[in-house]
């Protein structure tokens, strides 16, 4: 199918305006981007898909049908209902599992940097106590309690007592905004540099919304390969509410990082040595290999990691568990039809990271085109045709939706 790109053709579509935009965003960047083929860049437009998607997947004329376009990804959103927001949020997703079974499985979250200034969250040990600061420590606060730095105190010793935080926007993608902070036992660093006390918290006092959790480690064999926290992505699909089906999956592991483990394991692949090493990984077996280094205009095939020269294979031992896991977490949440689990084995076992609504289709197609699937191309024939029936009133309320 040739599609038309602009904002009223999408509309008319089904789109969410929202969602529109993102797709028209990334067409016109990827025009502005000397990254790729002009020839190429044509024909992936017109065709529905980013020409970042068709130069990393080798999608030509003859296997364009495998694959699930870009252009009805976008058009498909939301796949869930409201009730999205319940994973949307890192906050809002650790405290609907705190006191559960699953809390174990999430990081710990020890502080929030609100509007209104630091915040102790759950784990911190301050959260419960009701008065966790001296009576004097609220006279005359201000509006934003990190100017007050009435929270200084705790923040820092809590940080010498754990070691680690890792630090991220509340609600960030794609690894953005993924940050350090440390104190190994003499000195506090920030991204792994040696740092003041002051830096620390002038880090925490410009960085508004970030969470401030659990630093994870990669463990088992996948601690071998890189030094750095790797992700494993996991689709699954619960239309019922009661049957999760876990669809398709890869794994990630940074690149370029020096064994620097305050870097992100993604970064966004608008420059030509920018790249990620990705694997196939058995939703069966826990068995990974088939190693990839992705770049925005190509894969290549590589059987060892990039920076250490390990081979890219083995078993996640944590799997059967760690399968169970987001089994029953899909099934705790079952309003929530479509879910992207980004899980980990680490030093402490298996952990969930985060739960994304709308995971990003192309590197989930790298293994397993989804139009090749049985089950997903049914799931997302059935999502496209249930749009192209809307009538124009219907239409109109979708193209409205924000978030």
């Amino acid at each position: 199918m040739l599609v038309t790109n602009n904002m009223d053709d999408l509309l008319a579509r089904g789109f969410a305006r929202r969602m529109g935009k993102e797709y028209l965003d990334t067409l016109a960047w990827e025009g502005q981007s000397p990254l790729f083929d002009k020839d190429q860049l044509a024909w992936a437009h017109a065709h529905g898909f980013f020409a970042e998607t068709v130069a990393c997947l080798g999608i030509t004329d003859e296997n364009a049908d495998d694959y699930l376009t870009d252009y009805d990804y976008f058009r498909v959103w939301p796949l869930n209902s409201w009730q999205r927001v319940w994973i949307n949020d890192k906050l809002t997703l650790k405290y609907m599992f705190s006191g559960t079974d699953y809390d174990r499985y999430l990081p710990k979250y020890y502080f929030y940097g609100s509007a209104g200034g630091l915040v102790p969250l759950i784990d911190s040990g301050l959260a419960n106590q009701g008065n966790a600061l001296p009576e004097d420590a609220y006279v005359n606060v201000r509006p934003l309690r990190q100017e007050s730095d009435a929270y200084r105190k705790e923040f820092l010793t809590l940080l010498r007592e754990v070691g680690e935080f890792a630090c991220k926007p509340a609600n960030a993608e794609l690894a953005v905004g993924f940050h350090k902070l440390s104190y190994d036992g003499s000195s506090y660093l920030v991204d792994n540099a040696p740092a003041s006390e002051d830096e620390v918290w002038q880090y925490v006092r410009t960085h508004p919304n970030d969470v401030f959790t659990e630093f994870f480690h990669p463990g088992g064999s996948l601690a071998d390969i890189s030094p750095v926290i790797h992700t494993l992505r996991v689709l699954v699909v619960n239309e019922t509410g009661v049957t999760p089906r876990l669809t398709a999956s890869y794994l990630r592991l940074a690149t370029d990082v020096a064994g620097d483990d305050s870097k992100a394991n993604y970064r966004s692949p608008g420059e030509p040595d920018i790249r990620s090493y990705n694997m196939s990984f058995d939703l069966a077996t826990g068995a990974y290999g088939d190693g990839m280094l992705v770049y925005g205009n190509k894969s290549v095939a590589s059987v060892a990691h990039p920076d250490t020269g390990v081979k890219g294979e083995g078993v996640m031992d944590s799997w059967p568990q760690l399968r169970q896991a987001i089994y029953d977490v899909s099934l705790r949440l079952g309003p929530v039809e479509y879910m992207g689990f980004d899980v980990c084995e680490t030093t402490d076992g298996p952990k969930i990271m985060e739960i994304n609504s709308h995971s990003g289709s192309k590197y989930l197609q790298l293994y397993k085109p989804f139009m090749r699937d049985p089950y997903l191309a049914d799931y997302f024939t059935r999502k496209v045709e249930a749009i192209e029936s809307l009538d124009a009133d219907a239409r109109s309320r979708r193209n409205a939706i924000m978030r």
